[in-house]
């Protein structure tokens, strides 16, 4: 990887290298047969960019209301636990930098 990570996989191998092998293991283990992992790996698979060159991006507006709030882009931060394992403020600090993203973090039943 030369420069800033681009994808999944090389910010993967960044925290591979700073966390405890411990902790990366079972952030990295994922769950028994690894079923969804699976899925999740071809359903990206099949998800095609198509390039848009000389394409103006100067004025891109990309917000959008997920379950009634505003939010700046189409992402979600889903409720995880074990943050602490990374970092000291554990699930703190990932609703502070949701909220700073004016990204929605919650619970969705």
């Amino acid at each position: 990887m030369a420069g800033e990570p681009v994808n999944v996989n090389e910010f993967e191998e960044l925290v591979r290298q700073v966390l405890l092998k411990v902790y990366y293991d079972f952030f990295a283990g994922r769950a028994e047969d690894q079923y969804t992992l699976k899925e999740n790996i071809e359903a990206f698979h099949r998800i095609i960019i198509r390039p848009r060159n000389l394409v103006d991006v100067s004025r891109i507006n990309m917000s959008t209301i997920i379950l009634g709030h505003r939010t700046s882009a189409p992402i979600i931060v889903a409720p995880t636990s074990s943050h602490q394992l990374a970092h000291p403020e554990g699930e703190v600090a990932t609703a502070r930098g949701a909220a700073a993203c004016n990204d929605y973090h919650g619970n969705i039943f």
